[in-house]
């Protein structure tokens, strides 16, 4: 399965694990998980506004986009052009 790699601020990944916790529990607490150790895993001395890179696979960007999806627009626009931006690049690559 291809990895794909985003970059979140600390505040963008707190949205997605706030969207992501509106949906059926067994259905995310995988992805849920994985990227907490990924959260973790980053330096913890790291600037609280830099962005940390986080590899997920398509279909969890899938569910990712979906969940934010449910929260309202004005919390997830800005989160939803910057993840626009990326994958868009990554076409682009």
């Amino acid at each position: 399965m291809s990895s794909l790699t985003l970059s979140l601020r600390a505040d963008q990944g707190a949205l997605v694990i706030e969207a992501l916790a509106e949906l059926p529990f067994k259905t995310v607490f995988d992805l849920i998980g994985r990227l907490n150790r990924q959260a973790n895993a980053a330096d913890a001395g790291a600037d609280a506004d830099a962005a940390r890179a986080y590899s997920v696979s398509v279909p969890d960007l899938q569910l990712i986009v979906g969940a934010l999806r449910l929260l309202p627009y004005h919390r997830v626009h800005l989160l939803m052009d910057a993840l626009e931006e990326q994958v868009a690049g990554m076409g682009e690559a």
